[in-house]
């Protein structure tokens, strides 16, 4: 588990289905649980016109988007393979250095 902090650095945007088993969205945020990492979720709206936070960050209206420090990471596919790359068992070693060097941040 990662120490506590007022403001966790990654920030899961999602639809606002209150459940993790209907959705894409949930599948992110069950393999955030999983991994045991800190993480705060923003509800956006359902109609896509009315998400632009997420077209600034992404240039498109979809959900869900991880933002882990400085990466943007769409589609919940891909979100899944970034975190089992970067915070999985199976990761690679210059990943494993790079997440211990920013830890006592």
């Amino acid at each position: 588990m990662e120490q506590a902090t007022q403001h966790p650095r990654r920030v899961l945007y999602r639809c606002g289905t209150r459940t993790n088993f209907l959705c894409p969205c949930g599948a992110a945020a069950r393999r955030l649980k999983q991994l045991g990492l800190e993480y705060r979720t923003e509800r956006v709206e359902r109609r896509r016109k009315s998400r632009p936070e997420i077209v600034e960050l992404t240039k498109q209206p979809y959900v869900p988007v991880l933002v882990d420090g400085d990466e943007v990471i769409n589609d919940s596919r891909r979100i899944l393979q970034y975190l089992d790359w970067r915070y999985g068992d199976d990761r690679p070693e210059s990943a494993q250095a790079a997440s211990t060097i920013g830890a006592d941040d």
